[in-house]
């Protein structure tokens, strides 16, 4: 697995440089395309009629089910785009680069997986109670998400990598209060997809597993 990533993150020089001039004047329009073949991708999957492999473990039936972690999972979201609207204002392009790079890696990884090993859940609690708000997100949520290609977890890998690389960026570098509740929040949103049951332990581990891999070589060629 760590040649084929290395070979997948592997671009040479002059590859690398023309890829950049070509987004240069326009890095939000890099993000929103991968973004968007990221999402058709997924969302195709999502789609397909196959036999799925069933991720489970035994301390999976140990992990409660909470309700309120929602909201902490639903923060995923956030982390998706803030980072990148604070380096795009302050237009450390060098240090946006190095966080959307590897983060898609793991997206586009995570969906080459998935096509080869196609996983699904069986955790999800049959109904969820109450009217509350929390409920009524977990109900929309996983009315849209199937529990299906869930190892690895992008919702960790991703997280994962952010936080690696953007506490590392020359803007976060001296904020050592911002790095240690970005860390926090991220560590609780790799815990939130256990509590809502949207993952498997499994899942869990494999996403923190990959986004290491990934943010190891591909700093390491960076360099």
């Amino acid at each position: 697995m760590p040649g084929v990533i290395k070979g997948l993150i592997f671009i040479n020089g002059d590859k690398m440089r023309k890829l950049r001039e070509l987004y240069d004047e326009n890095h939000l329009k890099l993000i929103l395309e991968l973004y968007a073949v990221y999402l058709l991708g997924f969302f195709l999957l999502e789609k397909r009629d196959v036999n799925y492999n069933i991720i489970h473990s035994s301390l999976d039936d140990k992990i409660p089910f909470v309700k309120s972690a929602i909201l902490v999972y639903c923060a995923w979201f956030l982390i998706l785009v803030i980072p990148f609207v604070y380096l795009l204002r302050k237009k450390s392009y060098d240090d946006l680069w190095n966080v959307v790079i590897p983060m898609f890696m793991a997206m586009f990884i995570s969906l080459i997986i998935y096509i080869f090993w196609p996983t699904a859940l069986d955790i999800r609690p049959k109904s969820i109670e109450g009217n509350d708000l929390c409920a009524w997100i977990l109900r929309r949520i996983q009315s849209i998400d199937a529990p299906n290609n869930v190892c690895p977890s992008i919702h960790v890998s991703t997280s994962v990598i952010i936080d690696h690389q953007f506490r590392r960026t020359s803007l976060m570098r001296e904020k050592k209060i911002g790095k240690v509740c970005f860390c926090i929040l991220n560590i609780g949103i790799c815990i939130s997809t256990m509590l809502v049951k949207q993952h498997s332990i499994i899942d869990v581990i494999s996403g923190v597993f990959l986004a290491y891999i990934i943010v190891f070589l591909f700093n390491k060629i960076n360099r």
